[in-house]
């Protein structure tokens, strides 16, 4: 049986727990790299844009963390070393 429900407008999630993506996430991911390298070509050196976006990160996940209890982050983290370790 299919998870799509006819005239719904997304397919509902497969696994209970996990949301679609965000609008505010797309954006976030898209940003950081589209920044980084418009950094570069007005002329910081890499290395100090790459200290400069792994800082804006660590906010941002401190931020998460303390908002969700942590729980939230520490389920992203282990999601993402089950599947590093899978490949």
């Amino acid at each position: 049986m299919s998870t799509i429900h006819e005239g719904a407008l997304s397919p509902v999630p497969d696994r209970p727990g996990r949301t679609p993506i965000s609008a505010a996430q797309a954006f976030g991911i898209s940003v950081f790299p589209l920044l980084g390298a418009g950094l570069a070509a007005v002329g910081m050196p890499v290395r100090e844009v790459f200290v400069l976006l792994a800082g804006c990160g660590a906010i941002g996940a401190a931020v998460y963390a303390v908002g969700g209890g942590g729980r939230q982050l520490l389920e992203a983290l282990a999601a993402a070393l089950s599947a590093a370790a899978r490949r």
